[in-house]
């Protein structure tokens, strides 16, 4: 273990007294290591965390297209196409390979954030950025030429990028297990992160298995993880001028999101600088459903005010 490693897991008792706390390696206990090696080397068992690096197709969409003017455009519409997953699988990639150029996308998103979050959403500022076209987008997160949205194209990254985990390179095999130990690299940084992407790939493959922490001096039984518990998905909120736009809204809300049995739909009146206005309150669904609403209100709500609108003038008009 390095000396770095080493004081980085140094902490302060409360008799001031430092201890040295145990590592773990994040490792896959599997019924059949030979099927679960497999699995590992199966490319189609990563689903979205891996790319065929053998496809022109996967290529481009890996590092944009050969012509650096085409690569912004390009990042604006894949940016569009992905899923709510891929889109947080992408800031977690321009994090780690561009960490200055993400801090000034996040500084250059504030205000739009702040201005969200006062409209009455809820939720981190990556759940804002998902809300976003690709044109819209903090221009850091795209970079001159799509340089900060890309990856160059290197042999390494073509290996890494292809995200299919090797043996003795990204893990070992020790005692029926395969380990991850901290000192290798793999192209999934954390380990709950890892834990996301392995659990794709053996169960995609069928295979019986068990994530287990194992101390790196391998001198305690390996510890098996609690499974992952529940995302806590925030409450989707809109705060409208009147009660009558309100239930329209919550109306609308329901009608987009379907037969949801878990699904509660809530108006709270609330006060906001003297003026009394209405939330609508959205819970009791998933991570996938909420961000569906939250492309879909926008315009819901351009929809909420025409139709209030339309009813306003029908009333003085007397029909």
């Amino acid at each position: 273990m390095k000396l770095t490693d080493i004081l980085r897991e140094i902490e302060g008792d409360e008799d001031g007294m430092n201890q040295l706390k145990v590592r773990y390696d994040l490792a896959v206990q599997p019924t059949n290591l030979d099927a679960a090696l497999q699995a590992m080397d199966d490319v189609k068992n990563y689903g979205i965390y891996a790319q065929n690096m053998r496809n022109p197709e996967a290529i481009k969409k890996a590092f944009g297209p050969s012509i650096p003017a085409q690569k912004a455009g390009a990042a604006w519409k894949d940016w569009d196409t992905r899923s709510d997953d891929e889109k947080a699988f992408k800031i977690i990639d321009i994090k780690n390979r561009v960490p200055e150029a993400w801090t000034k996308a996040e500084a250059e998103a504030q205000a739009g954030y702040e201005k969200w979050q006062a409209e009455g959403n809820d939720g981190s500022i990556n759940d804002y950025l998902f809300t976003l076209s690709g044109k819209l987008l903090p221009k850091d997160i795209i970079g001159k030429y799509g340089a900060n949205y890309y990856p160059m194209k290197t042999p390494d990254n073509l290996k890494k990028y292809g995200g299919k985990l090797e043996q003795d390179v990204h893990y070992i095999v020790k005692d029926g297990k395969i380990v991850f130990p901290y000192t290798l690299e793999n192209p999934y940084k954390t380990k709950p992160y890892l834990s996301k992407v392995l659990k794709t790939i053996m169960d995609n493959a069928k295979v019986e298995y068990q994530l287990v922490d194992v101390e790196q001096d391998g001198g305690e039984a390996p510890k098996t993880l609690e499974k992952a518990k529940a995302e806590e998905v925030p409450p989707l909120t809109v705060t409208t001028d009147t009660k009558d736009k309100a239930d329209k809204f919550r109306d609308l809300l329901r009608k987009e999101l379907g037969e949801v049995p878990t699904a509660k739909y809530e108006i709270e009146p609330i006060d906001i600088n003297g003026e009394r206005k209405y939330k609508v309150i959205v819970t009791g669904i998933s991570k996938d459903q909420r961000q569906k609403l939250l492309v879909r209100k926008s315009t819901l709500k351009e929809e909420v005010d025409f139709d209030y609108g339309m009813y306003r003038m029908r009333k003085i008009a007397g029909l």
